[in-house]
């Protein structure tokens, strides 16, 4: 579906929907603890939804009941966790939606010796990534067949050791991590090269500590030493902080706009979410950004060129590319070669999007170059059925002189389904 976004400056404040990353591992951790709790607050994004179902036909979690929460437009998750072994080992099926999360974090979940599981995928899913599980897991005598949009896989994991690469998406270590403390035996998850997305890795750790579930780094940093027979034990009740990679949007929307500022609640400052880094980018680049008590504001400013590597935070690529091609001067991108197996080729869709509009992108093999500092001008451009793209370009709107005709809005629903409400409400303008 197009919408037509016309030039606006965003001002006001917006409590920030809770994190998404977060709310995947909590859902999957109650799930599997024994007895009942609650989540809250919980948006039920096409993400995070998906997780919720997956949860329930893996047999995980025997039900959970939704609530309306405390915060408007959220839920709040009443999960009955459930470890019960079922008589049958008919083929249990998993829709994943598009969501690479919700594939990679259970997969490994899935290998329970109950028999053939098959996952479901749409857009790009299938397509992103996935030969790291399938070489750990045939290595164990498990099967996996994967042809167009479906996954299936049979068998049961085994402890030990897994030898990992740390340069590919951290969903494959957080997914080890959620599995292996069940086994009988205790296993490592050996690191051959630098981790990165490591933030993710430690969101997984801090989540999973909540559940009585831990895990210990190796001295020099390369292992992490995973005791089996660990029991997952319900919190009781569990809060999701605010999501720092959907903040990024209105921040980068305070700074950008003439009106501004732009506050937000529902954040934690000491948060270990990877974009949680956004502000001290932005500050970087000259933005003022205040933090007080928990509310933070991004004021309206002139922004530097800066040169950016993004490994340990790929989800801020295409709003930090917004905020480069408001910047004076040449900007770079670095460390984003992963971006091109997301819900699109996350690097050629800004490149495309920003050089319709008039500003000067180039692609490099793992990122962008940007020159910026000069005017947008009315385009019609392809969201590419990216969530991310096409919020981005909705905050780029504040830079351009004429109307944006942008495609695939409704793509938002895959991690923000109110997101129009809250563009509108801060003054935004989108039909």
């Amino acid at each position: 579906m197009d919408k037509i976004v016309s030039p606006s400056s965003l001002s006001g404040t917006l409590a920030v929907i809770p994190s998404k990353s977060a709310s995947h591992r909590a859902v999957i951790l109650a799930a599997m603890a024994r007895g009942e709790m609650e989540i809250e607050p919980l948006q039920l994004s096409e993400d995070v939804s998906a997780t919720l179902s997956c949860c329930r036909q893996l047999g995980l979690c025997s039900g959970a009941t939704l609530i309306d929460a405390e915060e408007p437009g959220f839920v709040r998750a009443r999960i009955s966790g459930s470890l019960s072994r079922p008589v049958s080992r008919a083929m249990r099926t998993l829709d994943a939606g598009e969501s690479g999360s919700t594939l990679r974090l259970l997969l490994p979940l899935a290998l329970d010796g109950r028999g053939p599981v098959r996952f479901l995928g749409r857009g790009r899913l299938m397509q992103r990534p996935l030969t790291v599980y399938e070489e750990l897991f045939t290595d164990q005598g498990i099967s996996w067949a994967q042809r167009g949009n479906e996954l299936t896989v049979n068998g049961r994991l085994s402890g030990g050791i897994y030898s990992v690469a740390g340069d590919i998406s951290s969903q494959f270590i957080s997914g080890l991590l959620l599995a292996l403390p069940r086994l009988d035996t205790d296993s490592t998850i050996q690191l051959t090269t630098p981790l990165e997305s490591a933030p993710y890795v430690e969101m997984t750790r801090s989540i999973q500590a909540l559940f009585g579930i831990h895990s210990a780094w190796s001295r020099d940093g390369s292992a992490l030493h995973i005791k089996g027979n660990q029991t997952v034990r319900s919190p009781g009740s569990l809060r999701i902080e605010g999501d720092w990679s959907h903040a990024a949007f209105y921040l980068v929307a305070g700074l950008i706009s003439q009106n501004g500022p732009v506050s937000l609640t529902c954040l934690d400052n000491q948060s270990v979410q990877a974009d949680r880094q956004i502000v001290d980018i932005l500050r970087d680049m000259g933005g003022e950004i205040q933090l007080d008590n928990g509310l933070v504001t991004a004021f309206p400013s002139y922004l530097h060129p800066i040169e950016v590597n993004v490994s340990q935070c790929p989800d801020l690529v295409p709003i930090l590319a917004v905020a480069m091609a408001a910047a004076h001067g040449e900007s770079r991108i670095t460390g984003a070669e992963r971006l091109r197996y997301k819900e699109s080729d996350r690097l050629s869709a800004m490149a495309n999007a920003l050089n319709a509009c008039g500003s000067i992108c180039q692609e490099t093999p793992d990122g962008l170059i940007i020159r910026g500092g000069f005017p947008l001008r009315e385009a019609s451009i392809d969201g590419c059925h990216d969530h991310r793209v096409v919020m981005a370009m909705a905050v780029a709107s504040a830079l351009s002189r004429g109307n944006f005709i942008l495609s695939d809005s409704d793509s938002v629903s895959k991690s923000a389904p109110s997101f129009w409400h809250e563009f509108e409400l801060l003054g935004g303008k989108a039909s």
